[in-house]
């Protein structure tokens, strides 16, 4: 740990996805040679998320070896203990201990919160059978075994994790039917061009695209969906239905031990909630400079790297341009930094890619880069958020111009 050391010597994570994994690792990458006991409310060891809506789907057989997040043995070698399948019950701050489901209680010396999200449903269909969410394991295992029995297929929610689904369910030959209540795919995170370069993508697989389309009624019959009924007052039998229409932050816990609380437990630059010895981290920490609360596995890794160091008394690691991927029939996004909402002062730059069918769109406030978006463009990508990183700024004149040097931009630090 660089000469330092902490005064301290239990470590708890609530939360064993990504981000507390990170925070697991991370620690004893630090030198930290105190015990850290990582809890998780669902059985077994971690999955990867990302695959879920992905590769997972598509797979033929239940062996989830290749999915999962660290193998067996890294729990010994890094000497961590995992409770697994605990819920935790309640936080008492005070007396710094942890009660849980199954009657045992923790102490700890510092407590780290990456208890993550859950699907937003919707409540008419919450108990109807043939309805699912997908946010981790559980809900990937009951949508694959409900595909092998359907022929098709209707997902509400026309953002990544819908649009995921939606290319898996038309890999295994599904007939698909996405439903977006805005006018674009991905409104609220990707830049026009992009949100129409995935409806032609989808469309090129058959899948059908509803826009500008709310869900009127659900239908079912004992129970079971076997339609949904839209604001236009079409209806759409299908077998099962995916909804995907955003997460909440699983913040219960910690606003009833007395965290401070908004859309994520709110936390400062080093990720230090309200109380001094208890942390937050991944997707239900929100900063308080931030305007939004930020979904991914990059900010789930980085945010763990940044609370391990502040733990262990280090400086934190360099800011870097948040980044983002999705695969969607076999066609990879790769984002970097925030997209902006659509309003006067944004400017959408779109840039040709070198590779056929490649393209970029560099996002703009008041001439300033804030974005960089790539298809079937990774080099530029990489270009993009190297100037994010740097905090070059091409003028948007400049990257409309495909004869324009940006990996000299890049090489010369923006001059």
């Amino acid at each position: 740990m660089s000469e330092q050391s902490v005064e301290w010597d239990r470590l708890v994570i609530v939360g064993a996805s990504h981000a507390g994994v990170a925070c697991a690792e991370q620690m004893r990458a630090n030198g930290f040679d105190g015990q850290i006991s990582l809890i998780d409310l669902l059985p077994g060891k971690p999955l990867e998320r990302p695959p879920l809506s992905k590769a997972y789907l598509q797979a033929e057989n239940d062996d989830e070896t290749g999915f999962l997040l660290r193998r067996n043995e890294w729990y010994q070698t890094q000497n961590v203990t995992l409770y697994d399948g605990v819920a935790v019950t309640r936080i008492d701050p005070v007396r710094c201990q942890l009660m849980m489901g199954d009657g045992r209680s923790l102490d700890y010396d510092r407590l780290v919160l990456a208890t993550g999200a859950t699907p937003r449903h919707l409540d008419a269909a919450r108990d109807m059978r043939g309805v699912f969410v997908l946010r981790d394991p559980r809900h990937a295992r009951a949508i694959r075994s409900a595909m092998k029995g359907s022929k098709t297929v209707v997902i509400v929610g026309g953002g990544y994790i819908g649009l995921e689904a939606a290319a898996s369910c038309a890999k295994a030959g599904m007939e698909v039917h996405v439903i977006e209540m805005a006018d674009r795919l991905l409104a609220r995170v990707a830049s026009p061009e992009i949100s129409a370069f995935f409806v032609r993508l989808h469309e090129a697989h058959d899948v059908t695209i509803h826009l500008g389309r709310g869900v009127a009624d659900i239908l079912s019959n004992n129970g079971v969906f076997h339609a949904l009924k839209l604001s236009d007052n079409s209806i759409i039998e299908a077998d099962m239905m995916i909804v995907g229409i955003g997460v909440l932050p699983e913040i219960k816990m910690a606003a009833d031990a007395g965290l401070e609380t908004d859309n994520g437990i709110l936390v400062d630059d080093m990720m230090r909630t309200s109380h001094a010895k208890i942390y937050a981290i991944g997707d239900v920490a929100r900063r308080r400079t931030a305007s939004l609360r930020i979904e991914s596995v990059d900010h789930a890794q980085t945010s763990a790297t940044i609370a391990a160091a502040s733990l262990c008394g280090m400086p934190a690691p360099v800011p870097a341009a948040p980044w983002f991927w999705s695969e969607q029939f076999n066609v990879r996004l790769q984002s970097a930094g925030i997209v902006p909402p659509d309003s006067p002062s944004v400017r959408y730059i779109k840039r040709p890619g070198k590779r056929e069918g490649g393209l970029s769109v560099w996002s703009y406030e008041a001439d300033r880069l804030v974005a960089v978006e790539s298809v079937r463009a990774p080099a530029t990508y990489m270009l993009g958020k190297a100037c994010l990183d740097k905090e070059i700024s091409p003028s948007p004149e400049e990257i409309a111009n495909p004869t324009f040097d940006l990996k000299a931009r890049v090489a010369s630090g923006g001059r």
